[in-house]
C-alpha cells in the first residue's frame, strides 16, 4: 500500500485546510484549535479586533480553527464538540447556528 493512501476505515493525518500534518492524537488536535482561538478571542476581548470584522488573517485562522475542532469533534473527542458548541453559539467567528449546537451538545 502506498504511505499517502488510506483505507475507507482509516482517518487522514492531516489539516483538511492546509493539508499540514496533525498533532499527535485528538487532544493535540484540539490542544492547537484552542491555543489559535483563545489568542483571537483575547484580541477581541481586549478591543483590537471584533468577531464580526477579524482581519483576513484571524478570518483564516478561526476558518482553521472550526476545522480541526470539527475534525477532532467527528472522531468523538468531546471536548471538541463542546467548545465548537459555544464557537456556533456565539457566533465567534462564525455564523451563529443553534441548530449546529444543539446537534454537538446532544453529542457531546
Amino acid at each position: 500500500r502506498h504511505p499517502g493512501q488510506y483505507h475507507r476505515w482509516e482517518v487522514a493525518q492531516t489539516c483538511p485546510l492546509c493539508r499540514a500534518d496533525l498533532p499527535e492524537g485528538l487532544d493535540g488536535l484540539r490542544d492547537l484549535a484552542y491555543r489559535a482561538f483563545v489568542r483571537i478571542s483575547g484580541m477581541v476581548k481586549r478591543g483590537e479586533a471584533s468577531w464580526a470584522s477579524l482581519a483576513a488573517a484571524e478570518r483564516e485562522e478561526m476558518q482553521e480553527v472550526v476545522a480541526m475542532l470539527t475534525e477532532a469533534a467527528a472522531q468523538g473527542h468531546m471536548m471538541a464538540r463542546a467548545m465548537l458548541a459555544n464557537i456556533y453559539g456565539f457566533g465567534e467567528g462564525v455564523a451563529q447556528d443553534d441548530g449546529r449546537v444543539f446537534e454537538l451538545y446532544r453529542q457531546a
